[in-house]
């Protein structure tokens, strides 16, 4: 059951209306109904794993008691290595056991010691990199008295299970989403009304952009071996706009959709694409995974290797962004696509501006041609490391980035002159658009300030090209992580 279904429209209504016109007496009756229904949206996504979400709940929830209340240092190192081997040890098997397991045989079998073998066929449970993700936080931050451990259990399985984020997050922090949990929520109309605005806009950039370019894009790379250079260009092009909107629209919906029950959830893109230099879009794409790295793995890295200066603090992000890009699947393409982007960030490290962040043309609507061509190169760069997290293999990425600097780059590229293409390209335009006028504010379609007949020209206008364009979708491309 996806966002964009008829399913889940008529499994939204009803539970909105029973939230707050039958559950919204208390915050315990709230919690109750939201850990209800988050089992009931989870068990229709697949029931199979309703017991491994209950057990992580349960496991995560004791551990950070225990961390907490032991005296000794050492105990509670011992249960944070007992979290911390439950929350890894469940993403190592469903995840990553037939990654390492098929290099173990491939190893063996280079030596003539191994014969041919199945794979094995291990189900990857939904939405478990999330999920584990925010348990494992919340057990650090207990250890390091960041926070107190949540001893209400409605409380703490609401923030693992809360429906919105569980398949594909924002990876939320528990010191953020609990406090929000622990008090009972009023109604506000601005709020629910922001929240409808920001569904819509991810409506929009799933069903429209991601789905009309996903049409290119799968026949390019599918068929890539008959393709120009410049063509294939073109494709890695559309695939860059088609993994922007999918994901960007699935967190748009899933923050708005939390809106509409009184719960903020944290901003999981802000205009990524609008950014000078790496570092500047790193914090602007995924943020609540790139947070959840820097505050994990990238800060007590850098702090242990803080004696090699520079080349440790090199070493501890091109580290971070290759548990970045495996964080991703269990494929080599992954991580090479993880290694690349944290290679990109040694000249910032050597020249001092790693830290670097701006809001490009802040306070104005034209750009520098300095600034635009600062864009354009950070895309085209982003655009063709995209090529790893697309392509099956490292082998094929190779060959398709092979063929696109080879000198068939230089030929006309006809599949921009098809219909369907030149309307793609005009809604994407839109789609541009509308976020560098927002760049701004706090989220993509935020127009709340703007006149009664704009908001709903805007409302009409998407409406009409989610209904003349819109394309059917059944999943989301982070389903799969």
């Amino acid at each position: 059951m996806v966002f964009n279904s008829l399913e889940f429209v008529g499994f939204i209504i009803p539970v909105f209306l029973l939230y707050w016109f039958v559950f919204s007496k208390s915050s315990v009756y709230q919690n109750l109904f939201l850990l209800i229904t988050s089992v009931l949206f989870y068990v229709w996504a697949d029931w199979r794993f309703l017991i491994l979400l209950a057990a992580s709940i349960l496991v995560n929830f004791y551990l950070g008691i225990k961390i907490y209340k032991v005296p000794e240092d050492r105990k509670k190192s011992i249960f944070l290595y007992i979290g911390l081997i439950f929350n890894v040890g469940l993403l190592l098997y469903f995840k990553y056991f037939n990654f390492f397991y098929e290099g173990f045989y491939d190893v063996l079998a280079s030596f003539g010691l191994a014969s041919e073998h199945s794979a094995l066929q291990i189900l990857l449970p939904l939405g478990i990199s999330f999920f584990t993700f925010q348990t494992l936080g919340y057990l650090t931050d207990v250890y390091n008295e960041e926070i107190e451990p949540n001893t209400n259990l409605l409380e703490f399985s609401v923030f693992v299970s809360f429906f919105p984020k569980i398949l594909s997050g924002p990876i939320e922090r528990a010191a953020s989403f609990i406090p929000q949990i622990q008090e009972k929520r009023k109604p506000s109309y601005e709020v629910a009304v922001d929240g409808l605005r920001q569904i819509l806009w991810g409506l929009f950039a799933k069903i429209v952009i991601a789905e009309n370019c996903a049409h290119f894009t799968n026949t390019i790379f599918d068929q890539y071996q008959d393709k120009s250079g410049s063509v294939l260009l073109v494709g890695t092009f559309f695939y860059a706009i088609q993994l922007y909107a999918d994901f960007s629209g699935y967190s748009n919906m899933a923050i708005g959709i939390s809106k509409l029950f009184g719960i903020q959830l944290m901003r999981n893109f802000a205009t990524p694409f609008f950014s000078v230099n790496i570092s500047d879009f790193w914090r602007k794409w995924h943020i609540s995974l790139t947070t959840w790295m820097m505050d994990y793995v990238f800060t007590p890295l850098s702090f242990t290797l803080r004696k090699h200066q520079k080349k440790g603090l090199v070493i501890s992000i091109i580290a971070t962004f290759i548990l970045v890009g495996f964080w991703h699947g269990a494929n080599w393409t992954f991580v090479v696509y993880g290694l690349l982007h944290g290679i990109y960030f040694i000249p910032l490290v050597y020249s001092g501006k790693m830290n670097s962040s701006e809001i490009v043309a802040k306070g104005r609507m034209i750009p520098s041609i300095k600034d635009i061509l600062k864009m354009l190169m950070l895309f085209v760069l982003i655009m063709l490391t995209d090529v790893f997290f697309r392509a099956d293999s490292v082998g094929m990425a190779l060959d398709y980035l092979r063929v696109i600097f080879s000198p068939s780059l230089f030929t006309v590229p006809t599949v921009l002159f098809s219909n369907v293409a030149i309307i793609t390209l005009g809604l994407i335009g839109v789609f541009i658009v509308t976020e560098w006028v927002n760049r701004e504010k706090k989220h993509d379609f935020e127009i709340s300030n703007y006149p009664i007949y704009i908001r709903w020209g805007c409302y009409i206008m998407l409406f009409s090209l989610i209904l003349f364009f819109g394309k059917s979708a059944s999943t989301f491309i982070y389903f799969q992580f």
